[in-house]
């Protein structure tokens, strides 16, 4: 890094630019929008409309992940019934799925719960954008909250922080979830990261330490030998899902690596393994819906949901939060 870099510039998007937007025509329409580059070869684009999510990341100017047939929609257009959700779900390279509910749509207790809860269509407020600079770097962070709340219900607050530095090719996600109501609150969350072409073909490979593999139906059992395998695009084809169980490192975390050695272009991500010690992958490989998903979750995808007997949601006392933490690199080696 140059001395006295700032002696060279005249305005800090010389070096890591930062644009604010909302989103005009269709579906889109009204969405606030913030994309940024960080001076390297990483660009993001976030959705504040939408729970701070990443709608694209792009490496070296290539995309990294995948985006459905609907694009971004505004969350005026959420519908919480079934599986009415994928009608806004985008994809991009992170979807955040929560707080009351995860997996498929299901009734407990006279209440129905939508596929993968309401979180993914809360726009955020007090969102801020923060430089801090030294005389030869500069940082970024991006923040924003989502409430997920009601009267005679939940009252759950998310606080989301993306950092990033100059020059490096790598960010910081921070949550934090805050029970802000006066009694216990059980709360879930999934980290949807996905992957999409030019990242995702048939030369990619899957760097995953599994101590061992589930299938979530009797179709991903039949091709579970397959399941590091990225075969092209295939129509018809039924979407396979397994349940891993990832080994640690010495400081805890647990991790993966997506690196397509053809392009010279990958991603990896981490995290503290107590905090998020599920995980699945979601392979779905179609014509036009090639997408690859890894997802650390704090509970089993398929496993008992809020309000039933022998749900593993971690409880939230009054006033009590937790902090989870993912870092991404985006590498050209292994």
């Amino acid at each position: 890094m140059e001395q006295n870099l700032f002696a060279y510039i005249g305005e800090p998007d010389q070096l890591m630019s930062v644009r604010d937007a909302r989103l005009l025509d269709g579906r889109q329409d009204g969405v606030r929008m913030i994309q940024m580059d960080n001076g390297g070869a990483l660009e993001c684009t976030l959705l504040p409309g939408r729970a701070m999510d990443l709608y694209q990341v792009r490496y070296k100017g290539a995309n990294l992940n995948y985006i459905a047939p609907c694009g971004i929609t505004a969350p005026a257009y959420y519908d919480a019934r079934g599986t009415e959700w994928l009608r806004g779900f985008y994809v991009g390279f992170l979807t955040t799925c929560g707080l009351q509910h995860i997996g498929s749509p299901a009734e407990i207790a006279g209440e129905a719960r939508g596929l993968h809860g309401r979180e993914a269509n809360c726009p955020a407020e007090d969102v801020r954008v923060t430089r801090s600079q030294t005389a030869d770097s500069m940082s970024l962070t991006v923040e924003g909250s989502m409430r997920e709340a009601r009267i005679f219900g939940e009252n759950l607050r998310l606080r989301r922080t993306y950092a990033f530095s100059y020059g490096e090719d790598a960010f910081t996600l921070t949550d934090t979830v805050t029970n802000c109501g006066f009694g216990a609150r059980p709360f879930l969350l999934s980290y949807h990261i996905n992957f999409g072409y030019p990242l995702l073909c048939e030369d990619t490979k899957i760097v995953l330490d599994s101590l061992g593999v589930e299938p979530r139906d009797a179709h991903a059992a039949e091709e579970m030998e397959h399941w590091r395998e990225i075969e092209p695009p295939a129509y018809p084809y039924q979407e396979c899902c397994y349940f891993h169980e990832l080994a640690q490192d010495a400081q805890g975390q647990s991790g993966y690596t997506v690196y397509n050695p053809v392009r010279r272009i990958g991603v990896r991500v981490s995290w503290n393994h107590a905090d998020l010690p599920y995980f699945c992958q979601w392979k779905m490989l179609g014509k036009g819906e090639y997408v690859l998903g890894m997802e650390p979750l704090n509970a089993p995808l398929d496993g008992k949901k809020i309000g039933e007997e022998g749900c593993l949601a971690p409880i939230l006392q009054p006033g009590e939060s937790k902090t989870y933490s993912l870092h991404f690199s985006f590498i050209e080696e292994l």
